[in-house]
């Protein structure tokens, strides 16, 4: 049975600092993945590649799906070089890899360096299923897991927060002078960003967000290198140099600094050579002073060095025995490690399979939700309930705003509606309120069009802004406590020894749906939209996201006993 904790039992002994560290690491990839999103549609059109809006939603989806489709293919071969390498050599590489692809990002021509800066940081980024496993090898204690998962949640959403401002702001699509896109302003209430008034950045208009978040990125690397500690059981106990720089940093600023394992073993190691010089010695003497006895007739006879040589080989085929052992557990575990995936126990398969439906439909409305905001505004073409073509009119900033106020809610869910939330319900409970939300969220989306002033002059500008950031507000809301619950639930249906295989297959899985999801349904909305019935696009997602609540019902929150 699942065992609640009171909010002072899950913070008492809590691993506070290195949560911290682990952090800023987890900061990196939706700073990075979402800051691309207030500005993706004005990317596309300046490339000139997409002939029409229906065009620049398809194209949009196939950006995504690169990412996608690149950390699908990674993943799993991440999480085994993290077992081989240890988790913070592998987590490093990954925040490097994906600074190094926001430069490649920003500084793009053409669409299909952009495609290729984006399956690079697909690629060059394993961190998602190797920080989870590290998060659960850190809080190794079960009271501390809800609030530590959790907190991978609130990270997302203030990365979310940071990444959706800083693109918003730091690019200014203004410039662009896309003609299609005329009167965009009016609409969101905003001008656009904040990038230099300069002939380079002139040329490069979306480098500057890209620049500073690649410098952004660049600082939680080094705060990872010199403050986060392996926690790998194989390689925790070896020398880190960057450990060892951090640790003289946090003497210098006063703080306490435990004892490292790799200082303390020279000397425990001196000592048993030591105690086993005294040992050798003493046998040395024990078989001098015994290598010889009497018979009954007072002769001397010598016998000790036969009993001596018997014993040393009994040892020494005790120790073949021993090595013999141990070399058939070592392969035994190899061997249950790659049969991993194909012997998943019946709920972490359920749990997985949610798991897809959910981030398919995340990832939606996370790529296309942006674009239907900046679309054109098209009222001769809008018909209530039913005929829906072009979009908002949001300039970059504007949806930076929103998806930065959205980013900042989810934060502060996190922080003070979780521990309470946890503390009455369990996870799978949690999980399945977070879902029977989306249903209500995806149906009411494109109605809200009917309630922009120049298809309805009588409501107020304000409404459709209020009813958008309330929808925004509530599929952060449904997606940090699905995200956290489902992290939970997968984590706890886990045996030890397979969670960090099973946390990569997870997000293989995820990266999988994350690439489906915006091939097919930029495909569908360019249909429908050429159609006429945008709607429909989001009316489908919500019965999909329906089907997913319901298959919920599988889930039991069974827990695998250690």
């Amino acid at each position: 049975m699942s065992t609640t904790y009171t909010i002072k039992e899950q913070l008492e002994g809590f691993p506070l600092f290195q949560m911290i560290i682990i952090g800023t690491l987890r900061l990196s990839e939706p700073i990075a993945f979402t800051s691309m999103f207030p500005y993706i549609y004005f990317m596309i059109r300046s490339f000139g590649i997409a002939k029409n809006e229906a065009d620049t939603s398809r194209y949009s989806g196939y950006l995504a799906s690169s990412f996608a489709f690149s950390q699908f293919i990674s993943t799993v071969q991440w999480a085994k070089l993290s077992n081989k390498y240890g988790r913070k050599t592998i987590l490093l590489l990954g925040c490097l890899g994906t600074a190094l692809s926001m430069l490649v990002f920003g500084f793009s021509s053409n669409f299909y360096m952009a495609m290729f800066a984006r399956s690079l940081m697909g690629l060059l980024n394993g961190n998602v299923s190797i920080i989870r496993t590290t998060v659960g090898e850190i809080a190794h204690e079960k009271r501390h897991q809800a609030l530590a998962f959790s907190n991978l949640t609130l990270l997302w959403s203030l990365g979310r927060c940071v990444g959706g401002w800083l693109g918003g702001f730091l690019t200014d699509t203004d410039k662009l002078n896309l003609s299609t896109h005329a009167g965009a302003n009016d609409e969101s209430g905003k001008r656009s960003g904040a990038t230099p008034n300069t002939p380079f950045f002139d040329k490069h208009p979306f480098a500057f967000s890209n620049i500073i978040v690649a410098c952004i990125l660049s600082c939680f690397i080094t705060i990872g290198f010199l403050f986060l500690e392996e926690t790998h059981e194989d390689y925790k106990d070896k020398r880190d140099i960057g450990l060892e720089i951090g640790d003289v940093i946090r003497k210098r600023l006063g703080f306490q600094v435990p004892d490292r394992p790799w200082k303390t073993q020279r000397y425990t190691n001196d000592f048993e050579q030591a105690e086993h010089l005294i040992e050798d010695d003493e046998t040395t003497e024990n078989v001098e002073l015994q290598q010889f006895s009497y018979d009954e007739e007072g002769n001397k006879k010598e016998h000790i060095h036969e009993d001596f040589n018997m014993k040393k080989e009994n040892s020494e085929e005790s120790t073949t025995s021993t090595d013999s052992t141990t070399s058939s557990s070592a392969s035994s575990t190899n061997e249950s490690l790659h049969d991993t995936f194909s012997n998943l126990p019946t709920q972490v398969v359920h749990i997985i399979s949610n798991d897809f439906m959910i981030k398919f439909s995340n990832i939606i409305y996370a790529e296309f939700f942006p674009v239907f905001l900046a679309k054109v505004v098209m009222p001769d073409d809008l018909k209530f309930p039913f005929r829906i073509r072009g979009g908002f009119g949001w300039n970059s900033d504007a949806i930076g705003w929103l998806l930065s106020f959205t980013g900042l809610l989810g934060v502060f869910v996190v922080s003070f509606l979780f521990p309470v939330i946890t503390r009455f319900f369990p996870p799978r409970i949690a999980y399945r309120i977070g879902l029977i939300c989306y249903p209500f969220i995806y149906v009411s989306i494109p109605l809200y069009i009917f309630t922009i002033p120049k298809y309805n002059s009588s409501i107020p500008p304000i409404v459709s802004k209020v009813l958008l950031y309330f929808t925004a507000c509530l599929t952060s809301f449904s997606s940090s406590l699905t995200a956290s619950q489902g992290i939970i639930l997968i984590h706890r249906a886990s045996p030890k020894r397979q969670r960090a295989l099973i946390n990569s297959y997870n997000m293989s899985i995820a990266a999988l749906s994350r690439c489906a999801g915006p091939i097919l349904w930029g495909w569908i909305i360019a249909h429908f939209e050429i159609m006429g019935y945008e709607g429909f696009s989001w009316w489908l997602l919500g019965i999909f996201s329906l089907a997913a609540f319901f298959y919920s019902f599988k889930l039991t929150g069974e827990e695998y006993e250690e």
